[in-house]
């Protein structure tokens, strides 16, 4: 972690043989700009990799997209 600026959630153990999601936040023209980046790997071979391209890969994306929009405007109606 990098207070402000960086983030990361890696599993240590779990269904995924590996997962990491990073979190990077900028600064532009007075906007918080949030980037996501996403790497895993699934377990039981070229199993976990069809599953992957089926299904995995865009629940995942769509996902992201959801939280994304709710953290969108929970932040911006925010109230004081």
């Amino acid at each position: 972690m990098e207070l402000y600026f960086y983030f990361v959630d890696q599993q240590l153990k779990g269904h995924f043989k590996s997962f990491k999601h990073q979190h990077f936040f900028e600064e532009i023209d007075g906007q918080t700009i949030m980037e996501d980046v996403m790497q895993y790997e699934t377990p039981f071979g070229i199993f976990g990799r069809l599953f992957d391209k089926i299904v995995l890969k865009d629940h995942l994306a769509q996902f992201l997209r959801r939280r994304n929009d709710y953290l969108k405007f929970a932040s911006e109606n925010e109230s004081s």
